[in-house]
């Protein structure tokens, strides 16, 4: 999964500081729909996914929710998940479709 609009140009003190790329929450936002992004209290970061999963996906190593210390570990933890969802239990590729969770 490629994450798209995660990057940002990063200028110190008006000057472009060598393009330093800045993930954003926003970003993870648009790149991870199926999840619910928050910073808490504490500043840390969770997700949270829209839909249930079942004891099928859990022995398999999906989390209902994760959490970061920062955005690029968060990042890497919902690249993480999206890797194991997208293997089924026998090594083959799974087609993913998106379940309507609005009702």
């Amino acid at each position: 999964m490629q994450l798209m609009g995660l990057w940002e140009e990063n200028e110190v003190g008006g000057e472009n500081a060598a393009s330093v790329p800045v993930l954003t929450v926003s970003g993870l936002r648009e790149a991870f729909p199926g999840w619910s992004i928050w910073r808490s209290s504490a500043g840390r970061l969770w997700a949270t996914r829209n839909g249930r999963l079942t004891n099928e996906d859990y022995n398999r190593g999906l989390c209902q929710t994760i959490d970061g210390d920062d955005v690029g570990q968060l990042a890497e933890e919902l690249r993480r998940q999206a890797a194991l969802a997208d293997v089924l239990p026998n090594g083959e590729a799974r087609c993913y479709v998106p379940r309507d969770t609005s009702h």
